[in-house]
């Protein structure tokens, strides 16, 4: 490389930091955001930098990467893209400040071979359109947040600059609705990109922050997320024992004959037809160690005398693991449309953590599948008798809790929130069963 093909290089290289570093600053600017010139143009002064255009203004050991620099706003000022205001008395020596005319602000995108932030907001804003007619509400309610926040050229914290980042996105949300129940996470990824890993690479982290934020349930891991939306990390199984009969293709099954009951597959409980609940009760409970532990008979309590439950064998028992996962849900739809339609009286039961999570997974199974649905074990006389066994938690946790006491559609439990408040102690289900059975 020549002297002089040396000099213009750095020149050029000098431009494009300059533009950049103006550009910059207009993007984040009243006038970028309204669209609208103000009287205050973007600008830098010089000795106000740390960077490594300052670095290389001030170093004393080159001096000629000054003399380059300011080539470079000269060329710029000639060309009417930005004004250099210069110290008194020092003109052509050391730049006071450097300013972006608002009129060539198209031209400085191009010398600088920066995509306009406008076009970024845009492409992004067409990317997510589809979007706008999603059959799911949480992706619509995604949908009119970030529409409205880009056409105020505002990014929201989105990332414009990774366009391919919400084309995958975008392309799993659509296809989502449409694929079959439970489809593994890895097959899904396999479908639509051809890759089994790609989605856990490049998608889900974003899937699952979206869903965290516009969805209406709120979970502890990224694979219930997941499981919540359809997409299954590994088949699950459903724990069932008690009095339920069904058949499937050409056989009839009892559970109740089966001692500790039965794992049913996704596939088992798309088959089966419910044929008979010849139950006292139903009981959802969301400990796997509370699960157990019932059907052994080894939970003895006062609320336990009543006629329904002196006998576990009676009693149709369900594992929850949580929110209910993919496989486990199905069921719960079978079992809602056989006792409506066959109108059995049967009473539903749940049993669950008296903490925040316990109430809205409660909450959850009475909205979505049982309405007459009743609370065992979570009371506040369980609660007392049991605080000494109890976690204690964060103001946040207190915040979270506060807020369900704030709303009316959770006044069931609002004399149980006030006593954890109180107390600022939790009580999990698992740490509630051991003791039970010590006493």
């Amino acid at each position: 490389m020549t002297e002089l093909t040396q000099e213009l290089a750095k020149i050029k290289e000098y431009k494009s930091k300059v533009l950049s570093l103006l550009l910059k600053k207009y993007e984040t600017s009243k006038a970028f955001r309204t669209g609208e010139v103000s009287l205050q143009r973007p600008q830098f002064a010089i000795k106000k930098l740390n960077n490594s255009l300052s670095k290389d203004y001030f170093d004393e050991m080159n001096y000629r990467k000054r003399e380059w620099i300011h080539q470079a706003l000269a060329e710029l000022q000639e060309n009417e893209i930005i004004e250099v205001k210069w110290p008194k008395f020092k003109e052509g020596e050391e730049i006071d400040k450097v300013y972006l005319n608002f009129d060539a602000i198209g031209n400085a995108y191009d010398i600088a071979e920066i995509i306009p932030k406008q076009q970024k907001l845009e492409d992004i804003k067409s990317i997510l359109s589809p979007l706008s007619e999603h059959p799911w509400q949480w992706v619509r309610n995604f949908w009119d947040y970030y529409n409205e926040a880009l056409s105020k050229n505002q990014t929201s914290g989105l990332e414009i600059d990774n366009p391919k980042g919400y084309e995958d996105l975008v392309k799993t949300l659509l296809f989502l609705p449409t694929m079959d129940e439970g489809t593994m996470k890895r097959v899904l990824s396999h479908q639509l990109f051809n890759d089994t890993k790609y989605i856990e690479k490049h998608v889900q982290s974003r899937l699952v922050s979206i869903y965290k934020r516009f969805g209406d349930i709120e979970l502890d891991t990224d694979i219930e997320y997941l499981d919540s939306i359809g997409i299954v990390e590994n088949p699950q199984i459903s724990l069932v024992s008690g009095p339920l009969i069904f058949n499937s293709i050409n056989s009839s099954v009892d559970v109740a004959e089966l001692p500790g009951g039965i794992g049913l597959s996704f596939e088992t409980i798309k088959e089966l037809e419910i044929k008979d609940i010849n139950a006292k009760a139903i009981l959802f409970i969301e400990n796997l160690t509370a699960y157990h532990e019932f059907l052994n008979g080894k939970i003895v309590e006062d609320t336990l005398s009543s006629s329904k439950f002196t006998n576990t064998d009676h009693i149709l028992t369900i594992y929850t693991g949580g929110y209910p996962h993919h496989a486990l849900r199905k069921l719960l739809y079978k079992l809602k449309g056989f006792i409506q339609q066959s109108n059995n009286s049967v009473e539903v039961y749940h049993w669950g953590d008296i903490d925040y999570g316990g109430i809205l997974i409660f909450e959850h199974l009475r909205r979505n599948y049982f309405s007459y649905l009743k609370p065992l074990f979570m009371d506040e006389y369980t609660y007392n008798k049991y605080l000494e066994y109890g976690m204690q938690f964060s103001p946040e946790y207190a915040n979270k809790l506060t807020a369900l006491l704030n709303d009316d559609s959770y006044d069931l439990w609002h004399k149980l929130i006030e006593a954890l408040l109180r107390n600022k102690i939790r009580l999990e289900q698992e740490g509630l069963v051991i003791n039970m059975n010590i006493k």
